[in-house]
């Protein structure tokens, strides 16, 4: 009952939002500390390649990297990873699926290719990603219970 409760306040935030705009994700690590640069180094060499792929093919439209600004009181993640994809309806999939590019990429390195996902997945202590979807502020009325044209022109 709580699940498809829970299904049902997900499915009302959308009522078809989106359908024509770039929806936008974050991704949140909060690594252990004093191993940050270790797991931007593992990052970098293991995972951006995948990233890079889909940029290349336009399966996705910009990837970005941040850490906090400061000292203040966030302390929940280290690093957050943006990723803008193109609009559902212009969305196209990437020649190679996820085991097909880790396989081209890393074939001849494959047991150096799991090592270091896992080493760096050892030194995540926490990971969460969080997708958004754009409102149109050009609709009238703007509402998050009554259906969306989701940025589409009529």
């Amino acid at each position: 009952m709580m699940f498809f409760c829970i299904a049902l306040v997900n499915a009302q935030g959308n009522n078809g939002r989106g359908k024509c705009m770039q929806p936008f994700g974050i991704s949140f690590y909060l690594v252990e500390g004093g191993f940050e640069d270790e797991w931007l180094d593992l990052y970098m060499k293991w995972h951006y390649p995948l990233m890079q792929y889909a940029l290349d093919n336009e399966a996705l439209l910009q990837h970005k990297l941040f850490v906090p600004d400061g000292h203040g009181m966030e302390g929940q993640w280290t690093f957050a990873v943006s990723f803008l994809f193109p609009a559902s309806k212009e969305r196209k999939p990437a020649p190679l699926d996820r085991a097909e590019l880790i396989e081209e990429l890393f074939g001849d390195q494959l047991d150096d290719y799991v090592a270091g996902e896992k080493r760096r997945w050892q030194l995540t202590v926490k990971h969460w990603d969080t997708d958004f979807i754009e409102l149109d502020k050009s609709e009238n009325p703007l509402s998050v219970y009554k259906p969306s044209l989701g940025g589409c022109q009529p």
